[in-house]
């Protein structure tokens, strides 16, 4: 899990990352925990978690949060604020949580706890990829293409290189979101957006060809 603080006071920020790093430890196998001043980078990179500040000086949290969710729409937001009655102004991009800063310590452990049974109900593909251990959200894979024995896992974010077939590839995900549709790819059903008698189209803009025998797959879509 890839999470995001952004607090522009530099002393609680640091406070938040100690308490996130002990509470992550004991809830998640693997994490990362980024943290930022203001919004310059954090759009570089996609976060399933955003631990943002409602009042950040002269940058408006909540118009940070609807920036994220037009780019990432999947994401999780918890606000965190010393002001309490900024959370009726913050509703309005349904955050998932909301902490006090006056209370962080029980309420930031109550937020993981929440994220923890929210991630139990999601689909991880772990795999080993260039002696480290990932663990991707079937979510975030977008299609899946074979090529002499080389398969790419393609994601908005990267993309992983694997030698595997795709039938081993698909009993190891063991997703019923993830389907073959040529001799060549497997698409996330969820990505696509439209489809016609021979192709697919993927919300990235890609177009593939929907082989004869495979598209009794994308009946559920």
């Amino acid at each position: 899990m890839n999470i995001a603080l952004i607090d522009d006071d530099v002393v609680f920020l640091e406070r938040l990352k100690t308490l996130s790093n002990t509470y992550c430890k004991n809830l998640f196998k693997g994490y990362q925990i980024d943290t930022f001043l203001d919004e310059k980078k954090l759009y570089e990179k996609k976060y399933e978690v955003y631990f943002l500040d409602i009042d950040l000086g002269t940058e408006n949290g909540i118009e940070i949060a609807k920036c994220i969710k037009e780019i990432y729409a999947d994401s999780i937001i918890i606000f965190i604020s010393s002001k309490s009655y900024l959370i009726f102004n913050a509703l309005k991009v349904q955050p998932f949580y909301f902490v006090r800063k006056s209370n962080v310590e029980e309420e930031l452990a109550y937020a993981f706890f929440l994220l923890k049974d929210c991630y139990m109900q999601k689909e991880y593909y772990s795999f080993k990829y260039n002696y480290d251990d990932v663990n991707l959200l079937v979510d975030d894979i977008l299609y899946v293409e074979v090529n002499d024995h080389l398969l790419t896992i393609v994601t908005k974010e990267k993309s992983f290189y694997i030698y595997k077939t795709i039938k081993e590839l698909l009993n190891e995900i063991d997703s019923k979101n993830i389907v073959q549709i040529n001799r060549k790819n497997c698409v996330n059903i969820n990505h696509i957006i439209s489809e016609n008698k021979t192709t697919i189209k993927l919300d990235n803009g890609l177009i593939l060809k929907v082989g004869k025998m495979y598209k009794k797959n994308l009946k559920q879509f």
